[in-house]
């Protein structure tokens, strides 16, 4: 069975790609690789064609894919000889230039950017129940943070039992640093949590994700500890109601870019456009930014949303000295809308 499901995978690259120029297309990405043999490889080459995959691996990992893998496998070593004198595709979003250098001299690599990207963004029932489990425990662990929140506590310490009650409630890793930022430390959407304690009227802004069977979970929550400034409830008003405009689009057949613009013209109209720091979304799955991502007039702004995507709707604003606002959700794409795995705000 898994074989097959991995046969299929393979030939879902090979057509999304359509290689009409190469006969062969080089898969070395660690995370591409366990897509499409469900192995745990840091180092390994998946050679593909338009009839057969085949597997290329160190000896760390010879013996394992030779007994689990569901295709062939041979020595690294032979991968030089598999590719000489041979036009191939490689995945020039990934591959550095010194390892460019060596391809070169074997054959005859043809650039060819994110490969697996529009086949890894269509989810499996399988995939879909592994990313649902996730949000559940990430939820678990957002609720955790509500329960022990209290004046004093520094971010770090919120951060740090964030970290140990996941995984003492099975997630395997986080999916990213927990982000846990406390008043005007809100205004900085990537931040790092510090020794700042909270205190009475602060924003709280929590940016959390986890893993668990390989697949991420994504979500922001932004609330107010007492009272806030004034410009934060204008900020949760206006970013709910660009929140609710993208969602509104959510269906099979839409472009991604318009989801951004509807929300961009929602914060447009309340004049809190200079107040915007980044894009409306992205993909979520075995990474925690996965193809598409959700930019008006951005790369993929013309991607069509398809059933069993799985992405994020998270608008946010930003005033420095005093605060940000986030709010995401993760949802999955259906036959005629939208599953909301946070529905609760």
């Amino acid at each position: 069975m898994k074989s097959n499901v991995y046969s299929t995978r393979t030939r879902a690259v090979w057509s999304a790609n359509g290689h009409k120029k190469t006969p062969f297309l080089a898969i070395e990405n660690p995370i591409d690789l366990f897509y499409l043999t469900g192995l745990n490889l840091s180092l390994g080459t998946l050679l593909l064609s338009a009839k057969s995959a085949h597997l290329f691996v160190d000896g760390r990992y010879l013996e394992m894919a030779k007994k689990k893998g569901p295709f062939p496998c041979s020595p690294l070593g032979e991968l030089k000889d598999a590719l000489k004198n041979k036009s191939f595709g490689f995945d020039s979003g990934f591959t550095p230039f010194s390892r460019w250098e060596t391809l070169k001299e074997w054959g005859s690599p043809v650039p060819c950017k994110n490969p697996t990207a529009s086949v890894r963004a269509i989810k499996s029932p399988e995939e879909l129940k592994c990313l649902k489990e996730s949000a559940a425990l990430l939820w678990k662990g957002y609720q955790y943070i509500r329960k022990i929140l209290r004046t004093g506590l520094t971010e770090k310490e919120v951060a740090t039992s964030f970290e140990i009650f996941c995984l003492q409630q099975g997630a395997d890793k986080m999916g990213f640093d927990p982000i846990i930022a406390f008043g005007k430390n809100s205004a900085f959407p990537h931040y790092r949590p510090g020794n700042v304690r909270l205190k009475k009227g602060d924003t709280v802004l929590c940016d959390l994700g986890v893993v668990t069977s390989h697949y991420h979970s994504d979500m922001t929550r932004t609330f107010f500890f007492g009272a806030p400034h004034p410009q934060m409830r204008l900020f949760e008003e206006v970013v709910q109601e660009a929140h609710d405009a993208a969602l509104a689009l959510c269906r099979p057949g839409v472009k991604v870019g318009d989801l951004d613009h509807a929300a961009t013209q929602v914060i447009k109209k309340a004049g809190l456009e200079k107040f915007l720091a980044h894009s409306l979304g992205h993909g979520v799955g075995l990474e925690i930014h996965e193809f598409p991502r959700l930019k008006y007039k951005g790369e993929d702004h013309n991607t069509l949303l398809q059933k069993g995507m799985v992405i994020t709707i998270e608008p946010g604003l930003y005033a420095p000295g005093i605060g940000g606002y986030r709010f995401e959700d993760t949802i999955a794409i259906t036959a005629k809308g939208y599953d909301n795995w946070y529905k609760v705000k």
